[in-house]
């Protein structure tokens, strides 16, 4: 009677197909299951094998579960046969081992599939840090270029200027020597001062300009036509009279040469005229020749700072 009914259970097994070996014992014949319990060992195989049916092991390995099965089945199988035989607990040792088996080697392929993919990220971001970076160089380099472009042009337009500086300097010496030939020509902080006394331009206490003073108006005017150099012309007085009727007459005086210079070609933006009547005088006003020498007019030809 046993053994018939373990044949039936057996045959319900096969048609169970893969993994169908779980059987409840209770199933098995009143002369075996009613006073055999299943040893530790294959309890522990079926719980082992049941975490590998539904765990990694399934999903990456099927091939070590399906060899877990049999390993299970074949226990099971003699454990239903021959309950007491030694050889039973071998085969409930064998089937966990084949489970445990089975589970460590997902585990094992599942830390590979992990490392694999953490490397194919890495590598995927060191390629965008490096793209990224590449592109950030890309726009250093051309700022860099549009810099290096702006500095050539700067360099450029400051060698021109520094040549027209130059070529000035030259022909304000040319200028200078040939105004020297009819007027005092100096230097000083202001810059190039070009000196004519009072009474070569002007008659007594009038503002008209004489022929001659025309004559070498027109001179200084050719020379310094086209040199694009700031002009201030100065009058001065000496201290006979009162003084707002020296600075009147001084600063009538700087405007008459500075409007004959206008008319003659030098740009009106150019140049100006102020009146400083008796102050800064270059000689004593207690002389007749001192009064003389401070009696002028000066044209201030200011340096060129761009």
């Amino acid at each position: 009677m046993s053994r018939s009914i373990g044949i039936r259970t057996s045959a319900t097994s096969v048609k169970l197909g893969l993994f169908g070996s779980l059987v409840p014992l209770l199933l098995v014949g009143v002369g075996c299951a009613s006073q055999h319990m299943p040893p530790p060992a294959l309890t522990e195989a079926r719980e082992e094998f049941l975490r590998a049916k539904n765990g990694l092991a399934m999903q990456l390995d099927p091939t070590d579960v399906h060899e877990a099965d049999l390993a299970l089945q074949k226990a099971e199988q003699a454990f239903r046969d021959e309950p007491d035989d030694p050889s039973t607990m071998d085969l409930a040792v064998v089937a966990d081992r084949r489970a445990l088996l089975a589970e460590s080697q997902a585990a094992g392929l599942h830390s590979q599939q992990e490392a694999l993919a953490a490397k194919q990220q890495g590598a995927t971001m060191t390629a965008e840090q490096l793209q990224n970076a590449r592109g950030q160089l890309g726009q250093t380099q051309q700022a860099l270029g549009q810099t290096q472009m702006q500095l050539q042009e700067q360099q450029a337009a400051s060698a021109a200027q520094a040549q027209q500086l130059a070529d000035m300097q030259v022909k304000l010496k040319d200028a200078r020597d040939t105004i020297a030939k009819i007027a005092a020509v100096k230097d000083d902080d202001r810059g190039m001062v070009i000196t004519l006394q009072g009474e070569v331009l002007f008659k007594t206490a009038k503002w008209d300009l004489k022929a001659g003073a025309m004559a070498k108006l027109d001179q200084i005017a050719s020379v310094l036509k086209g040199k694009e150099q700031p002009i201030v012309v100065y009058g001065f007085t000496d201290n006979v009279g009162a003084i707002d009727m020296n600075m009147d007459l001084s600063q009538k005086r700087a405007t008459a040469v500075r409007d004959y210079l206008v008319s003659k070609g030098i740009p009106q933006d150019l140049i100006g005229s102020e009146g400083k009547g008796p102050a800064d005088p270059i000689s004593d006003n207690n002389s007749i020749e001192g009064r003389a020498s401070n009696r002028r007019v000066e044209l201030v030809v200011k340096p060129k700072t761009r």
